[in-house]
């Protein structure tokens, strides 16, 4: 991998997290619309050309989405790397097709609905609305299916295989 190959991924990942930082975002329920929209990034990067995508890039982009929003430290970076884990394994031996990438998609957010849905109800000790962040899920898919569109697949991927599972490490 070379420096040119990894930095188109890593500055769109830090695009998006920049622009998605919350002082200058959406109010009332759409507010959970923004922290999303980095993880649509980092999934649809990890799933086009995973080998470039590291995970501590991951994990920075939700330690900033954190920080930015002045919520508990370690959430959004539990939720993009979970996610993250989610298309890695998945994607590791092969690149999806776009329906099937859009599917996967659509299941990875599902999950990770359900992680912040929960950590969110153990972290303020009661059940917290669901409602905005299936909304913010939804808003999360569109934008996804738009830059999924706009972002081309390269004509020839090669095979992925990932080494740390490999070698048992």
């Amino acid at each position: 991998m070379t420096i040119v190959q990894w930095i188109g991924p890593a500055l769109a990942i830090l695009a998006a997290t920049l622009i998605c930082a919350p002082p200058w975002g959406a109010a009332g329920d759409l507010k959970l619309v923004q922290p999303l929209l980095p993880y649509v990034v980092i999934h649809l990067m990890t799933e086009r050309r995973g080998e470039v995508v590291p995970d501590w890039l991951v994990f920075l982009a939700g330690f900033a989405t954190d920080v930015a929003g002045q919520g508990p430290l370690g959430f959004w970076a539990l939720i993009y790397l979970s996610g993250y884990t989610m298309v890695r394994s998945v994607t590791a031996a092969h690149p999806l097709r776009a329906m099937s990438g859009a599917a996967f998609f659509a299941v990875t957010l599902a999950c990770l609905v359900v992680m912040q849905w929960s950590a969110a109800s153990i972290y303020y000790l009661r059940g917290v609305e669901i409602t905005p962040l299936i909304v913010a899920a939804a808003v999360a898919f569109f934008v996804y299916a738009v830059l999924a569109v706009l972002i081309p697949r390269s004509a020839k991927e090669p095979a992925r295989f990932n080494d740390r599972l490999e070698r048992g490490i």
